[in-house]
């Protein structure tokens, strides 16, 4: 018996792991736990770039890091050239490419392939870019909203994480030749599951492609805003003013949906998980735009 215990805890250790009692916290450590902060009606982060603080927007949904024209000429990184996608308005958006940005988030060192440059921001709320996924291609992070915090796991420290989560189906897509990363969940309706892009740099809305308003409960009123709500799965709910343009995706999960929750990201197996944040979202996070009666 001694020896077979022996056994089983050396095949733990080797394969890194030691099953815990059930609701049991190790306290495992992530590789980062990392500072967001208010911007607009979503998240930005303070990253070095070229030896100093730069203010970046989080966008989830963006598929490509982006920087300014002016950061690209003070890195003197050449822009040469196109990066080409679409909106998912159907919008298609070129802009010159700059390769292998160094960022530095706190002591994590981070590496987007491929970069666009183009002006990002606002006159008013000016940024030097815009962070997506693809800086985090192969992790797992872990963003909290509301508490304003980015996680990115360890093997341990996400085997905590999702004890008490809800898992939904999901998938990585990997736009604009491979080099694109972003994530979809899926929710189900009566012919299927659709298909929903995570997105936070749409501070304000939820939206949903007109053909399918039907299929989620929702009254067609063609593309005019309306109050309402779907499920996105078991005790997951996407509530508030819904909007149905024409898109090229399914629906796209903004601000207004994501404030509410603690989401896990796998960026290499491509799973999501879900669990209510704690907090509250500060004010103005996720704020609809004003509609005209």
């Amino acid at each position: 018996m001694i020896v077979r215990h022996l056994r089983a805890i050396v095949a733990g250790l080797v394969l890194g792991w030691l099953p815990s009692p059930a609701g049991a916290s190790t306290g495992a450590e992530p590789i980062a736990r990392l500072r967001l902060e208010s911007y607009r009606k979503g998240v930005a982060a303070r990253i070095e770039v070229g030896g100093r603080q730069r203010l970046f927007q989080l966008d989830t949904a963006g598929g490509l890091t982006v920087i300014s024209p002016a950061l690209a000429k003070e890195l003197n990184c050449g822009p040469w050239g196109s990066v080409t996608g679409f909106h998912m308005t159907g919008t298609k958006i070129s802009a010159p490419r700059c390769d292998a940005l160094h960022l530095r988030w706190g002591d994590l060192p981070l590496t987007s392939p491929v970069v666009a440059v183009m002006e990002v921001g606002t006159p008013d709320t000016p940024i030097d870019g815009l962070l997506a996924l693809d800086a985090f291609a192969g992790h797992t992070i872990t963003i909290d909203f509301a508490r304003q915090e980015l996680v990115v796991e360890s093997p341990a420290s996400l085997r905590e994480r999702i004890v008490g989560t809800t898992e939904v189906p999901a998938h990585l897509a990997r736009e604009i030749g491979g080099i694109a990363l972003s994530m979809f969940v899926e929710a189900p309706t009566a012919k299927g599951p659709i298909r929903l892009e995570l997105d936070s740099g749409n501070g304000g809305t939820i939206l949903v492609s007109r053909p399918l308003l039907k299929l989620l409960g929702l009254p067609d009123h063609g593309t005019a805003p309306q109050q309402g709500r779907f499920s996105v799965a078991p005790g997951i709910e996407a509530s508030g003013l819904i909007f149905s343009p024409d898109l090229v995706i399914d629906g796209n999960l903004g601000m207004p949906f994501l404030k509410n929750w603690v989401v896990t990201m796998d960026l290499a197996a491509g799973r999501v998980w879900f669990k209510r944040s704690a907090v509250q979202a500060p004010a103005g996070m996720g704020t609809p735009p004003l509609v005209k009666p």
